[in-house]
């Protein structure tokens, strides 16, 4: 009894110095144990449009790129204004996940099997499920038409064929850079 009461009478001496530390254990523990607010997932209002899950529409994508474009290559030295319009070869597509199940089935002497290919749903509520994407690729550019004040220069029309291919990726022979009116 003796030693807990030597405890006891140092016990306001040990709280008073290390007060600030027991006071954010003690906050970080309540923290902890306190329930996470989440937000619910929004669910897109339509299963049909592969917008929703590909993140983007082809229109929407193909206008932003003809933005930018036109902005950046408008700094390149005499360029001048410049316009751009692109050509998608493909849109943008998204692959899905899909389970295969193999069956065989034995008659007689005769044996066949089959396979079903199914792809994977995932539920959004107790009304709508939607397949599970695995991957999205972007869209294709197929050619590029480049208008430009300073398109007349062919040291201009150089550097605007030779940005545009390397950003988008395209040949020279499907770069067209002409002359602003």
């Amino acid at each position: 009894m003796k030693i807990c009461g030597e405890y006891l009478t140092k016990l306001p001496a040990i709280l008073d110095r290390y007060k600030y530390p027991a006071l954010i254990l003690l906050i970080g523990i309540l923290l902890v144990l306190l329930p996470a607010h989440q937000k619910e997932a929004a669910v897109p209002e339509s299963p049909e449009t592969s917008e929703a899950e590909s993140g983007f529409s082809e229109g929407d994508y193909r206008a932003r790129m003809e933005q930018e474009l036109s902005e950046l290559l408008s700094q390149v030295e005499g360029a001048g204004r410049v316009k751009v319009m692109l050509t998608l070869k493909m849109g943008p597509a998204a692959r899905y996940q899909t389970d295969r199940s193999v069956s065989s089935s034995r008659e007689g002497e005769k044996e066949s099997q089959s396979s079903e290919e199914r792809t994977v749903m995932i539920g959004r509520g107790s009304a709508y499920d939607e397949p599970a994407v695995v991957s999205t690729a972007y869209p294709v550019f197929q050619g590029a038409l480049v208008v430009a004040e300073g398109g007349a220069d062919p040291s201009v029309r150089y550097q605007l064929s030779a940005a545009v291919a390397a950003l988008l990726g395209l040949g020279a022979d499907q770069i067209t850079v002409v002359k602003m009116k």
